[in-house]
């Protein structure tokens, strides 16, 4: 399925609005400097990808693996139509429960909220052109990140 000339083009300014406004979102609002370099975090980007896109968006989350040694999250983003639900984007991630104290104590959630981020990623919608998150830099490093740094929804 593909959209219309219109359709396309009306999506097309949403998502450029949706990267804008996450490009001038600040630090402790979303963004988090690790290092000289600015990453927003996933409650960021799917806050945004809300409030331009509201319920035209669907986010479904698969998990594929999840044993006592790892879990693997797809994340789907889909643009819903008239004509039905439009794979706009993916994302995967896969954790070993003994990686950290992150994994080791909220493997699947992490899983889940790298997986968003990374699907959110292959729409560009990734603020400071970081694929990765906050949240996946933090983990990378063992820590989390602080409650301060995270958009609350």
């Amino acid at each position: 399925m593909t959209l219309n000339y219109k359709d396309q083009l009306s999506f097309d300014v949403k998502l450029d609005n949706v990267r804008e406004s996450i490009s001038k979102a600040e630090i402790d609002k979303g963004i988090v400097n690790i290092k000289g370099k600015n990453y927003s975090t996933v409650g960021l980007r799917l806050n945004k990808l809300r409030e331009h896109f509201g319920v035209g968006i669907s986010i479904i989350n698969k998990i594929i693996e999840n044993t006592e040694d790892k879990v693997c999250v797809e994340t789907q983003i889909f643009l819903n139509t008239e004509n039905g639900k439009l794979l706009l984007s993916n994302g995967f991630a896969e954790k070993k429960r003994s990686t950290n104290f992150i994994t080791k104590t909220a493997c699947l959630e992490f899983c889940q909220t790298t997986a968003m981020g990374r699907a959110c990623a292959g729409l560009g919608i990734i603020g400071d052109h970081n694929i990765a998150s906050a949240e996946e830099i933090y983990g990378a490093k063992n820590e989390s990140v602080p409650d301060k740094d995270i958009d609350k929804e």
